[in-house]
């Protein structure tokens, strides 16, 4: 299961997400370090849309390869506009997914200026008679425009989520400025935490981004932990159909060696950052 919590407010959008991977038939944990989310900037620069990104469903495809570096190995290499890109992606899932019929479900925010868009790409069906989550054997893809600020939770927790009294805290702010947006971050961080005492499938500790709607605040992203809790440092980022995943893990690995006074390796070279910024075919 996961969980996942997203907002689209006056200052920007928020979206945050567990980072738990488990066996859906055994319970069994099978990663506490798994990321499940993803920011995009698409063209021009400045002004164009940006996208965060985020799923629920099956974390792992059948040849070893995590969800969301699968994701995000589709979507880079070309500079393409959000339908483009998305599109792309859809394409690719019915190309290469939908035969295993298994569910996913991928949440997109995203900002172009002062409009706020909501939806995402989904092999699940809602059958409205049995009130029931069908998987179909296509994905489907739609985005909508949204006037009002906004709020959703998904995942396999999620009905948990809307029913924590610390919802209502946040669903009272959905049309305040924060003085920072670190404390709406951190009231996310709060839910999640609270949901995972009660489903284990959830990990307690989770990763919340935010991006900026105007020049009141800058984007940011936080991994919420307390202490003896460790996740590795990632940051999964497209700009402009470029990937800085690796580059920005391999900066921050290679700083943390030089603060603790080591020698860092040397960096990679042209063929293997081709490689790391390569579209996957």
């Amino acid at each position: 299961m996961t969980l996942l919590l997203g907002m689209s407010k006056p200052e920007g959008i928020y979206l945050c997400a567990d980072y738990r991977v488990i066996n859906s038939v055994t319970g069994q944990v099978l990663d506490d370090a798994a990321t499940k989310c993803l920011t995009i900037h698409y063209p021009p620069f400045p002004g164009g849309t940006k996208a965060l990104l985020a799923f629920t469903g099956i974390a792992v495809l059948p040849d070893g390869t995590p969800t969301m570096t699968w994701i995000r190995e589709t979507l880079r290499g070309e500079a393409e506009y959000p339908d483009q890109s998305l599109t792309h992606l859809r394409f690719r899932l019915n190309r290469d997914y939908a035969r295993l019929r298994q569910p996913l479900i991928i949440n997109i925010l995203a900002l172009h200026e002062n409009r706020r868009f909501f939806g995402g790409i989904s092999n699940l069906w809602l059958n409205t008679a049995r009130n029931s989550l069908k998987v179909i054997p296509e994905f489907l893809y739609e985005m909508r425009e949204i006037e009002a600020s906004f709020f959703f939770a998904n995942g396999g927790a999620a009905a948990k989520a809307m029913a924590d009294e610390k919802l209502a805290k946040l669903r009272s702010l959905l049309d305040t400025v924060p003085r920072a947006v670190l404390d709406h971050m951190r009231l996310m961080a709060i839910i999640n935490r609270r949901v995972a005492a009660r489903e284990s499938s959830v990990s307690s500790f989770c990763k919340v981004s935010f991006i900026n709607g105007d020049e009141r605040f800058s984007p940011t992203s936080h991994a919420f932990t307390e202490r003896g809790e460790t996740v590795p440092f990632e940051m999964p980022f497209i700009l402009g159909g470029l990937d800085l995943t690796e580059m920005t893990k391999q900066f921050a690995n290679r700083f943390e060696i030089l603060r603790q006074g080591g020698e860092p390796p040397p960096g990679p070279d042209a063929e293997e950052i081709n490689r790391q910024t390569r579209r996957r075919p």
